[in-house]
């Protein structure tokens, strides 16, 4: 069975869980550490940011600028050191746990294929902040996951350009903001089998309106029980959270159960690619 429907089978037993930037409530984001832990909980989902290097590599950061969660500044002697400007070498150099606590002192920027094998047995759902998309393919491509991967992006022509480039992955398209007729009429064009969205701004008719359109439909960045029973209840398919092991409990006594209705007013994906 292709890993959508899959998915779209499993959230059948109750929302699905995504860990975001691993498990970073109490661990520091995107190391291998917090994707290690969310995959351990049980997380369906470990999700990451990448960027590429200023030699091609990938690596796993949220922010542009190395400043936030490195000791980039202290080793340059300057503000907004940019992934771009250092090679895999000179950020894998850099200190990225020691700003979360001193008991993360010495973890390193994973590059993509660290954090995929960190991120076993979930389901990588890899998000791209930055980097060429044709690149992004060839390089799943050769880690052999092209079919084992979600790929994510805020960027809509960038994901219709990953789309061409690797048809096989699993795309998803993210959004903020009102979810109105007109980004609805945009998403078939971007290859997307999932829509992702914040959860602040999802309306109860956007959210019927994808379902009805046979997406996965998930929100971000939940970490709230009640909001995330919240989730449930409009019948989203999945949840992103700092905190997976609380969603994880919450999914286990039966409080991320999805209504029928969610089940029924979802059609069968069409034969447009997604």
């Amino acid at each position: 069975m292709p890993l959508l429907e899959r998915l779209r089978a499993a959230a059948r037993d109750g929302m699905l869980v995504a860990g975001h930037r691993g498990a970073s409530a109490d661990h520091p984001e995107n190391t291998a550490t917090a994707l290690r832990v969310a995959a351990a909980a049980g997380a369906q989902f470990v999700e990451f940011d990448v960027h590429q290097t200023k030699d091609g590599a990938w690596v796993v950061l949220h922010d542009a600028a190395l400043d936030r969660t490195t000791d980039a500044v202290a080793r340059h002697g300057r503000e907004k050191v940019q992934v771009t400007e250092l090679t895999l070498a000179e950020i894998q150099s850099l200190d990225a746990g020691s700003w979360f606590g001193p008991a993360f002192a010495g973890a390193r920027v994973p590059t993509l294929a660290e954090a995929l094998a960190a991120a076993t047995p979930a389901v990588p759902m890899v998000e791209r902040k930055g980097g060429d998309a044709e690149s992004l393919a060839a390089e799943l491509r050769g880690l052999g996951m092209l079919e084992r991967v979600v790929v994510q992006s805020f960027d809509w022509p960038w994901l219709q350009q990953f789309h061409r480039a690797a048809p096989q992955v699993v795309v998803g398209a993210l959004g903020s903001g009102e979810l109105d007729a007109e980004r609805l009429a945009a998403l078939p064009s971007t290859g997307a089998g999932f829509l992702h969205w914040d959860h602040r701004t999802l309306t109860v008719a956007a959210a019927a309106a994808v379902q009805r359109g046979g997406y996965l439909l998930g929100v971000y960045t939940v970490d709230a029980e009640l909001g995330m029973v919240g989730a449930a209840r409009l019948g989203c398919d999945f949840v992103t959270t700092n905190r997976p092991a609380a969603a994880l409990a919450l999914r286990m006594q039966g409080w991320l159960s999805r209504p029928v209705s969610a089940e029924a007013t979802a059609r069968p994906l069409g034969s447009s690619g997604r």
